[in-house]
């Protein structure tokens, strides 16, 4: 009888040993994450989503990119302590006392011309020279411009138009030195724009044609960076805009005059809010700036051209610009 117990419980030992609970792993427990805002499950009716107050954190704040200007901006330069042409000064016999100006650009709405994605801008500006002497006279200093554009790769764009300059110092050589019937000359031009707002970087190449009034190809080539945050109070910003640029020219001033009219240096300083009521993505932009620059071989060429020694050879410039961009 015995024997035939201990025979018995042998022979179910495996069953016992599967219903066993598993061993404990060893080292440390690792939970899944659990979620308390889950409905109950489908098939029980009496359960209902169980709210324990939860709430996830909330997310970090973007920084607004650099507003684009994408339809158009009107900008007032309050005040540039000096009138320079691409970066090339004049001596007080041309001015004494600075210059201000109104300017504006805007895309006209249809952007889809012969179904390309070509958009067409027209801009302008009205500038007066504080002080001007006897070589700029008493008037003012006007451009308008007619182009059309595509943006040909990401971030950008390539233009081709059509400017009517009058006053201002190209006025000047215009009717003194080029025999032109007024105070105005005409080009045709081509620039490429790149802003990469992400990366920061900027920059432009402008090369025009002058077939009246004056004659010959001028041209403005700038690249720069820019910094963001470089101030940051507690209620205004800043960003800061360094750039180089270069202004060559071929017979344009003067028959002759080629090679580089002025270098230059630009540090500007754009302002934000971080309400959003000013500066980057708002329509409302204020920006102090400054500038040095140097002419360049064609300098002395057109000093000899007007017998007046004009040029001024270094000069450094500041000014504040308010704008509004739509």
């Amino acid at each position: 009888m015995m024997k035939r117990t201990i025979l018995a419980l042998c022979a179910s030992l495996p069953a016992i040993a599967t219903e066993l609970p598993p061993a404990i792993p060893d080292g440390p427990v690792t939970y899944d994450a659990v979620s308390y805002q889950s409905p109950a499950p489908a098939n029980d009716a009496f359960m209902a989503p169980v709210d324990y107050g939860y709430t996830a954190p909330a997310a970090a704040p973007v920084t607004p990119s650099v507003n684009s200007g994408d339809n158009g901006y009107i900008n007032i330069n309050a005040y540039t302590s000096n009138y320079n042409v691409r970066g090339m000064g004049f001596t007080n016999d041309l001015t004494n006392y600075g210059y201000s100006s109104i300017s504006g650009s805007a895309k006209l709405p249809n952007r889809d011309l012969f179904g390309c994605g070509i958009y067409q801008r027209v801009s302008g500006s009205y500038g007066i020279i504080w002080g001007a002497g006897e070589y700029l006279g008493d008037t003012c200093v006007a451009d308008v411009n007619y182009a059309i554009g595509k943006e040909i790769f990401p971030n950008l764009t390539a233009e081709i138009g059509y400017s009517l300059r009058y006053g201002g110092f190209e006025g000047f050589m215009a009717k003194y030195y080029d025999d032109a019937a007024h105070r105005m000359s005409q080009d045709l031009n081509f620039t490429l724009r790149f802003n990469d707002r992400q990366r920061g970087f900027f920059g432009s190449m402008t090369w025009g044609w002058a077939f009246k009034g004056l004659n010959g190809i001028y041209g403005d080539i700038e690249l720069g960076y820019r910094f963001t945050n470089v101030i940051n109070g507690a209620a205004l910003g800043a960003d800061l805009e360094l750039s180089a640029g270069i202004a060559p020219s071929f017979d344009y001033w003067a028959t002759g005059a080629e090679g580089v009219d002025a270098y230059r240096i630009r540090a500007a300083l754009p302002l934000f809010t971080h309400s959003g009521s000013m500066g980057r993505d708002a329509r409302l932009q204020l920006t102090p700036w400054a500038q040095v620059s140097w002419s360049g071989e064609n300098a002395t060429k057109i000093d000899q051209r007007t017998h007046g020694g004009p040029i001024d050879h270094s000069l450094i410039t500041v000014g504040v610009d308010l704008g509004w961009r739509f």
